[in-house]
């Protein structure tokens, strides 16, 4: 579990945005972060980047640099609680569009991890021939082979990992 520290600036805008007491407005910032999904990043004023953070069930934003919780605000409003604002109809075609970009993110994942279990098994065969081989030239060959193998998983899991994100950050909205 990763340690964060609040700057005075995150505990100022926690207690003036979210309504927290200032005592318990660090811990509060810190138990936030243990359970907040990972949105993006973005460039801060010194030209670092800042990783943004959202917790979905307080509909609280954090903006993260390194280890330190910089600022926090409150959340855009999910698609029910504008319900003045757009028309009925409307909200039920962003729900069907958005449930329908959830279940397509989840059929590419798991096509992902079919793959990625696919490279994990040729890995494993190749390391095993490489276990049993004795020539040296046969067991480079393999190593070139193995190499090339986990360059192909790694980017897989990568992608893999975007997706979830991508349909969290969908489902927070829906």
């Amino acid at each position: 579990m990763k340690q964060y520290e609040a700057t005075n600036h995150a505990i100022d805008r926690a207690v003036e945005r979210l309504g927290i007491m200032r005592i318990h407005a660090k811990n509060h910032l810190r138990s936030l972060m243990q359970t907040a999904y990972y949105v993006g990043e973005r460039p801060n004023g010194e030209g670092r980047i800042a990783k943004i953070f959202d917790h979905i069930n307080s509909r609280t934003r954090l903006i993260v640099d390194g280890n330190r919780i910089v600022t926090v605000y409150k959340m855009a409003e999910p698609l029910d609680s504008i319900s003045n604002e757009l028309p009925d109809e409307m909200k039920a075609a962003l729900r069907r569009k958005a449930n329908a970009m959830i279940r397509r993110i989840k059929r590419e994942v798991r096509a992902l991890n079919v793959q990625i279990a696919e490279k994990n098994l040729e890995i494993a065969q190749l390391e095993l021939n490489r276990a049993k081989a004795r020539s040296n030239k046969v067991i480079a060959s393999i190593d070139a082979k193995i190499s090339v193998l986990k360059s192909e998983y790694s980017e897989l899991a990568s992608k893999r990992s975007e997706l979830s994100e991508k349909e969290k950050g969908v489902a927070a909205y829906v």
